[in-house]
């Protein structure tokens, strides 16, 4: 974690250092849909007919080094694993790969106080996936560490892959709402040998989540059952059998169990994170003769 951290504020203040560069105007163009490592892309400029991204979308402490020489006002993004080393400056319409030149289809772009680059350039170059989803008209990009998590997420464990899905951003298909319950637990319910599907409940507010096989977490229906804040979407169909976490913050314990078709829980095991401190940060648990039944295969997992 200590290491994540150092690697992730250098990232951060490089990019803060960029941008002090000369700026270039971006074509008013509308850009593309655009997804990394599942979070949606707010701000996606088209610059020469391409997609531009910030930098700091594309972030893989993991497997990316970032690096700021200031004598040249240069970054620096190492791929430790891939032995790549690319060397940028604002304004540039080429890169240096390895001491190599590489022509940019469009140059590093400064605007509004944000640095942005080629999205092609950004994966292909530092190991990263690239797909089109002509069927919603979005790209769909994952950064190195991105691509091993999505593998695990379409066809790994099921722990695993549940772990993966509640830490997957979401994208609303419908308003937002809001509730004014208490926080004192998180509960995440899901179906039986699933993955890919759940339901999660905070401060009163319930979310019903689906993940498409671009590894894209949509939030399909949310009901307020403390407030008067109505709900959207459409409410799914009871999951039957299923399988639930109660991560209770005040008490400092996480339960665990099973629910039958009828709705009647079976608690199977409890975690006291202040005697078992392993488990500090485990808001799951492998469930006793599950087995996975979700299992998706896709050309982004080859």
């Amino acid at each position: 974690m200590k290491k994540w951290m150092t690697a992730t504020v250098a990232f951060f203040s490089i990019v803060g250092i960029l941008v002090s560069g000369s700026s270039i105007s971006a074509a008013p163009q509308k850009p593309i849909v655009v997804y990394i490592d599942g979070a949606l892309q707010d701000n996606v400029l088209t610059v020469n007919g391409r997609t531009m991204v910030q930098l700091i979308a594309f972030k893989d402490p993991a497997n990316l080094v970032y690096s700021y020489e200031q004598a040249t006002k240069t970054i620096i993004v190492t791929n430790k694993e891939m032995k790549t080393t690319v060397r940028l400056n604002g304004g540039s319409t080429t890169a240096l790969v390895n001491g190599k030149i590489v022509k940019l289809d469009a140059p590093v772009t400064i605007k509004e106080g944000r640095t942005y680059l080629p999205l092609r350039f950004l994966s292909e170059t530092l190991g990263g996936t690239l797909k089109y989803n002509s069927t919603n008209k979005t790209l769909i990009v994952r950064t190195p560490s991105g691509q091993e998590r999505f593998k695990t997420l379409m066809s790994g464990k099921l722990e695993d892959a549940r772990t993966i899905a509640i830490h997957t951003p979401t994208t609303l298909v419908d308003k937002e709402i809001v509730t004014n319950g208490e926080g004192f637990h998180t509960s995440y319910t899901f179906p039986k040998g699933e993955a890919l599907r759940y339901q999660v409940q905070y401060r009163g507010l319930i979310k019903y989540i689906e993940i498409n096989s671009d590894g894209i977490a949509v939030v399909k229906w949310q009901k307020d059952t403390v407030g008067t804040n109505g709900e959207a979407g459409k409410k799914p169909e009871d999951f039957k059998e299923s399988v639930y976490f109660l991560d209770n913050f005040m008490a400092e314990m996480l339960t665990y169990g099973t629910i039958d078709s009828k709705g009647v829980y079976d608690e199977v095991g409890i975690v006291y994170y202040t005697i078992h401190k392993n488990f500090n940060g485990i808001e799951l648990m492998p469930i006793e003769g599950e087995t996975r039944t979700d299992v998706q295969i896709n050309d982004m997992e080859q």
